[in-house]
């Protein structure tokens, strides 16, 4: 094509055709133009096609943490509930008795009150956007912002609930319930216990009730189920506080794709 060019300019000019040769010089730069603006224009497309792929991939894995987020937090949050009601019972009995003689099932209770999580702060996806340097491609500013405030969200969350399980929990609220349990072993296959070794002893759980008959231990555990029955609500407002956001940003992030409810129950 080129050399099909310069025999064409080099006839005009051996013709001395020169106001025909300017003009196909012209026509020649014109078509030279155009070329490069259509390259940079399909460039440009090329790009933002890719951006978008991107992006489209970006809110699809967030959506997964979200969810895969909700659901452990629905498993923490039936946890809390249990926690706060079995506190309850044995405050609302020892209301009545003033001892904790006949409390229903007092050693499962205090085990439960003894198992602990911390908020499950799930971020990957948005943690390798942020880190990438790619936030730009997120072209919603709208749901740009809601992703940004979710995940900053969960951040304090997380650091409250660890701060509390480190702070009061474990120094303080585990130690308490511990010393009045036996611990029962739920894992029956981290332990092969053929000789029932691990089997709760009625004489054991007589002297741990006689240990609540003091009143100094009796004050402290009324503390410990009183505080244990305040941090779990309070987190608990945490939890639902979360799954409703994060309810929210899936379905602006649904909107964003284009997904129907129909669509979305099809991919889960």
């Amino acid at each position: 094509m080129v050399q099909l060019f310069r025999k064409i300019r080099q006839k005009l000019l051996a013709e001395k055709k020169i106001s025909q040769y300017f003009t196909y010089a012209i026509g020649e730069i014109l078509l030279v133009v155009i070329g490069i603006l259509l390259a940079l224009q399909f460039n440009n497309w090329s790009i933002e096609n890719a951006n978008k792929t991107k992006e489209r991939w970006y809110l699809i894995n967030m959506v997964e943490d979200i969810e895969y987020q909700r659901d452990v937090l629905k498993y923490m949050k039936e946890h809390y509930e249990n926690c706060v009601k079995a506190s309850e019972s044995i405050l609302r009995s020892y209301k009545k008795t003033k001892n904790f003689q006949n409390i229903d099932s007092l050693n499962e209770k205090l085990n439960l009150f003894m198992e602990v999580d911390n908020f499950p702060n799930i971020n990957n996806t948005y943690q390798e956007l942020i880190s990438s340097g790619q936030q730009a491609l997120i072209k919603n500013k709208e749901l740009s912002v809601s992703i940004i405030d979710y995940y900053l969200y969960s951040e304090d969350n997380y650091i409250d609930i660890k701060n509390n399980n480190d702070n009061v929990f474990y120094k303080e609220l585990h130690p308490m319930f511990y010393d009045l349990a036996q611990i029962i072993i739920i894992d029956n296959g981290l332990y092969n216990d053929k000789e029932n070794l691990f089997e709760t002893d009625d004489e054991v759980t007589t002297i741990l009730i006689k240990k609540l008959e003091d009143d100094e231990i009796k004050i402290k555990f009324l503390n410990a189920l009183k505080s244990l029955i305040l941090i779990n609500k309070l987190q608990l407002e945490m939890i639902d506080e979360t799954i409703e956001m994060g309810r929210i940003l899936v379905q602006k992030i649904d909107d964003e794709l284009g997904l129907t409810p129909d669509m979305v129950n099809q991919t889960e």
